[in-house]
């Protein structure tokens, strides 16, 4: 309960004739009359303006499984059990964490009746994780208007953070309708590498001149192409490094989060292939290992493995980490490395290691780039401080493309992309290494 500065006026209204007591006793006599009118009209005002948790009732409208790094939208619904129209001041209290889009405090009016009024923002988890919103807070006046009722309405909920189940929504619809390339993917279906005829379309630049159907080009009077069905089930390991390197920010969430939100959407793409998808994260040890398998139960096991970890301050121990996978998984594969490259020096132990799996897989390093090094490095200075950032960021670009050249060198593919792009980037390239027949 708080006083409102309608009361706390009311009060100094009857101070004022104290202050002129002198010209008569009677103002005395006024003012303690007024006083015990205005304590009474108070106290009658407190018992007859019900609690909050009496008259209004709230809930929340969220997923219990939010998407990280996405805009997850968030509803409250609020009811007033009284007959008459309720103003209020309402507030609700999400994860700290959490960036937000909107607001979430409001100013009301609840119609009588138990008629629902809502309202709604969006949050923005950047870490994964449980995490809980808080109590529905609430602010009313009196019916007298002299205090303020203040109060919670009980609406604790735990939920958790996954990594970008959105993004897998939206390829699914986009897919459904043939749209992928508004996501910058090239192609939802596998095709060109295997030897079953599927269907013929017109020819787009790069295509092959050998699967051009000339029979068909004379019939139409433009370039046909042949499509092939490319091989089915074959096997895909997702590598995650989990050490230190990962911890570092970009764009407000850890490199780990944009690797775990990319790893899971190749997981889905690929299981939607009919291929085998598998899982090892791993730093100074192998921290969890899901073998390949088949379905799209199998990318549910992996979002479950991923969704709450977490990168450590420990140098990773990719030695150990390759050694242990050609231990538990010898099949032909394509092993997607998800890590960062940056410099030589750091980057020797992963080109060091890396015979160990390329002999028998192909081997894809994935790496997210950071725009703001991008952007310093091409930026003109205008000052001191702006020449030695340019300085800095050249040079850490500069080690970052020879721990790539490295890496190239020893036959390793490598994707190297802003987060925007990395999905997009990965899973294109992963449909023109099945469309070519080349995992």
């Amino acid at each position: 309960m708080r006083l409102t500065l309608r009361l706390v006026a009311l009060v100094a209204l009857g101070a004022i004739p104290l202050l002129l007591a002198h010209y008569g006793a009677w103002l005395i006599t006024a003012v303690l009359a007024y006083n015990f009118v205005l304590v009474a009209a108070t106290v009658a005002d407190i018992l007859t303006t019900p609690k909050p948790d009496a008259i209004i009732s709230a809930d929340r409208n969220v997923d219990a499984k939010l998407s990280l790094g996405a805009s997850n939208p968030v509803e409250v619904v609020l009811r007033c059990r009284l007959k008459s129209d309720l103003p209020i001041e309402v507030r609700d209290e999400p994860p700290y964490r959490f960036e937000l889009t909107g607001t979430t405090q409001k100013r009301l009016t609840l119609p009588g009746g138990n008629r629902p009024v809502s309202f709604s923002y969006h949050v923005v988890p950047t870490n994964k994780g449980d995490f809980e919103f808080g109590d529905i807070f609430v602010r009313y006046r009196s019916r007298l208007g002299l205090i303020e009722r203040l109060g919670k309405i009980p609406s604790k909920l735990m939920v958790k953070v996954y990594p970008n189940l959105l993004e897998t929504e939206k390829y699914e619809m986009l897919a459904r309708r043939g749209r992928l390339m508004q996501v910058g993917i090239r192609s939802a279906k596998m095709r060109g590498g295997g030897a079953e005829f599927e269907s013929l379309r017109e020819y787009v630049p790069g295509d092959e001149y050998r699967k051009i159907d000339w029979n068909a080009t004379a019939r139409r009077g433009k370039l046909i192409t042949r499509q092939f069905e490319a091989e089915r089930s074959q096997n895909i390991v997702l590598l995650l490094d989990t050490g230190r390197t990962m911890l570092q920010p970009v764009q407000k969430m850890a490199k780990l989060d944009y690797v775990v939100n990319t790893a899971l959407m190749l997981a889905y793409v690929a299981a939607g292939s009919d291929d085998k998808v598998g899982l090892m994260a791993f730093d100074g040890e192998v921290r969890s290992y899901i073998p390949p398998a088949k379905s799209k139960a199998q990318v549910y096991r992996i979002l479950e493995s991923l969704y709450n970890i977490e990168a450590r301050l420990v140098e990773t121990d990719y030695s150990e980490a390759f050694q242990y996978l050609v231990t538990q998984w010898r099949r032909r594969s394509l092993i997607v490395l998800f890590s960062d490259l940056i410099d030589p020096d750091s980057s020797a132990q992963i080109v060091n290691a890396i015979p160990m799996l390329e002999d028998r897989h192909r081997v894809v390093c994935v790496t997210v780039s950071d725009p703001n090094v991008l952007a310093a490095a091409s930026e003109s200075p205008e000052n001191s401080a702006g020449v030695y950032a340019k300085a800095v960021a050249t040079q850490v670009l500069h080690e970052r493309r020879q721990a790539i050249n490295a890496l190239k060198r020893r036959g390793v593919w490598t994707i190297d992309s802003p987060p925007e792009s990395l999905s997009a980037d990965l899973i294109n390239h992963y449909l023109d290494l099945k469309a070519r027949s080349l995992i």
